[in-house]
């Protein structure tokens, strides 16, 4: 008997206590992970008619530095289970993976979210200090400006 991936993918987020998700349509869910250094990881879990796709978005388009950051990533991509770098057409950066949802039980679930939840917040800081670096500068001195201190990303 063949097991219905959506029917798991909705038992395992209904026992997620610590896991926001809201059912976006009979076979998607847009889940919201917290991390330490990128503090929400949002996250969108389809099933289709042969696979489990799961697609989050780490960060816009790297305002510089963007062949570096592209090449850090894909350096990531090695260490990754299932899981992506990405590039959007629009030039954003994505996580992606795919399952064949035969695979798609309890245990794979918390090992795709939780190497989401890995590869987003070991890569944050060092893509924001890459793609952002001239943007976190001005934002440092217009907080010192302010009297704000300095941002705990630098």
């Amino acid at each position: 008997m063949a097991v219905d991936a959506t029917e798991v993918v909705a038992s395992w987020l209904a026992d997620q206590e610590d896991l926001p998700s809201e059912r976006t349509s009979p076979t998607g869910w847009d889940v919201l992970l917290s991390g330490e250094r990128k503090r929400t990881i949002p996250a969108h879990l389809e099933v289709g008619a042969h696979t489990l796709s799961v697609q989050s978005f780490f960060v816009r388009a790297p305002d510089e530095n963007a062949e570096e950051l592209y090449a850090y990533l894909l350096r990531r991509n090695l260490r990754t289970y299932c899981l992506r770098f990405a590039l959007h057409p629009d030039g954003d950066v994505l996580l992606v993976g795919v399952l064949p949802v035969a695979a798609v039980t309890p245990d794979e679930l918390d090992r795709v979210m939780g190497q989401l939840l890995a590869a987003a917040d070991e890569a944050f800081e060092h893509a924001l200090r890459t793609g952002f670096a001239s943007y976190i500068e001005r934002e440092q001195a217009w907080r010192i400006a302010a009297g704000l201190g300095r941002n705990p990303i630098t």
